[in-house]
Parts: C-alpha cells; sequence; structure tokens
C-alpha cells in the first residue's frame, strides 16, 4: 500500500496552482492527515466502506476544510467535480484497487463487479469529461495492479491479482485524452506511483499558497 507522504505537495501546489486536493480510498484517513498540513483550500476524501467512513470523519470533525464522502469514487466525483472552478486545479490522490482490502474487512474477489473492484479507468474517464480542458495533477497509487516492476513492496500478489494478463497495461492513461494534455513518470518505491502533471498549467499556477 502506498502513502501520500511519498509526495512533497508544496512543489506540485505551487508549479499548477492545486488549491484543492481530491483522495479516493480514505482508509485510514492518514492521506487526510498528511494534505491538512498543506494550505488546501479544501479536501475531499471519499470511502465506500462505512465503517471507515464514519471513523474518518469523526476524526476530522473539527476542520472545516475537510469533507469525508461515504459513497462511491464515481458517484463522488459526479457530484463533486462540477461545483469546482476549472481554473482552480485540483491535486487528485487516487487509490487503484478494490477498497476495505487493505483492512481485511473486504476480499478481491468479494466484488464481481469490476468497475468496483478496480476503480481507476472508469475514475479518469470521469475527471476527464468534467475537468475538460484538464489541467489538474493525478497522482496514482498501486501500479504494479497494472504492470511488472521492480517495486519497492514486490509483485502484485496472486491472490489479490484479479486482471488478466491482456489487461496488466497502463494503455488507458497512455492515450488520448491524457496522452495530449499530460506528462507520465513511475515511481517504483512502495506498491508503485503513476504521477500525471499537465503540460499547461492554469492561469493561475504559482499563485497556490
Amino acid at each position: 500500500m502506498g502513502t501520500l507522504r511519498f509526495f512533497n505537495l508544496q512543489p506540485l501546489m505551487e508549479t499548477f496552482g492545486c488549491r484543492y486536493l481530491f483522495e479516493t480510498g480514505t482508509g485510514m484517513g492518514e492521506g487526510v492527515r498528511y494534505a491538512s498540513f498543506y494550505q488546501f483550500d479544501r479536501i475531499w476524501s471519499v470511502e465506500i466502506h462505512p465503517d471507515i467512513a464514519a471513523t474518518a470523519r469523526e476524526r476530522f470533525a473539527d476542520n472545516g476544510r475537510i469533507e469525508i464522502l461515504h459513497e462511491t469514487s464515481e458517484q463522488a466525483l459526479a457530484r463533486v467535480l462540477p461545483g469546482i472552478d476549472r481554473e482552480k486545479a485540483v491535486l487528485f490522490w487516487l487509490d487503484a484497487h478494490f477498497p476495505g482490502a487493505d483492512f481485511g474487512l473486504a476480499s478481491y474477489r468479494d466484488e464481481s463487479d469490476a468497475d468496483r473492484r478496480l476503480p481507476l479507468q472508469r475514475e479518469l474517464e470521469l475527471i476527464a469529461k468534467l475537468r475538460r480542458p484538464c489541467r489538474d495533477v493525478l497522482l496514482i497509487d498501486d501500479l504494479r495492479i497494472y504492470e511488472e516492476g521492480p517495486f519497492g513492496e514486490g509483485p502484485m500478489p496472486d491472490f489479490a491479482q484479479t486482471l488478466p494478463p491482456e489487461l496488466r497495461n497502463i494503455d488507458f492513461v497512455l492515450r488520448p485524452p491524457w496522452s495530449e494534455s499530460h506528462d507520465l513518470q513511475r515511481f517504483y518505491e512502495n506498491t508503485g506511483y503513476l504521477v500525471l502533471t499537465p503540460r499547461h498549467p492554469p492561469p493561475n499556477a504559482g499563485a497556490a499558497r
């Protein structure tokens, strides 16, 4: 399992004008806590598992910048993104795998709906649609689900791998619209990360605090 702490968020905020953070997969809330140390105007974190969401809401109840959403990532993206000014960039922190699996609350194979088990591709489609032209920054966890590589925590365990070999790729990131608007970097620490940064930041880039 990766961690948002792998990234120094301040340069991303300053270079690309990120004013908001949107996280999929709240988990123990450590990503939200880390993000709260930075001067984001708003932080949204979506968690599909009710007990995890309730615990996180209680933990961050006193911070008015933070909102914990109990719904699917698709539902949350569709509801929140239309209300965000497209001239103000969002920093997305996307968990690429089935929610609850890291905490023993659900099995990777318990969910038959592929979009819920591995929601990343659908999330990216929604972001591209709702944030066009997309000038946001995307940090994606769990690259090892989709590719082989020298990952710090080793390859994806067989019990957790639900993608057939022919679908283990990131072609959905390497083609338009992302290939036309963003640069891509891979990092192999932990479970692997993808970083997508816009080639043309929004006009307010450099103004983020």
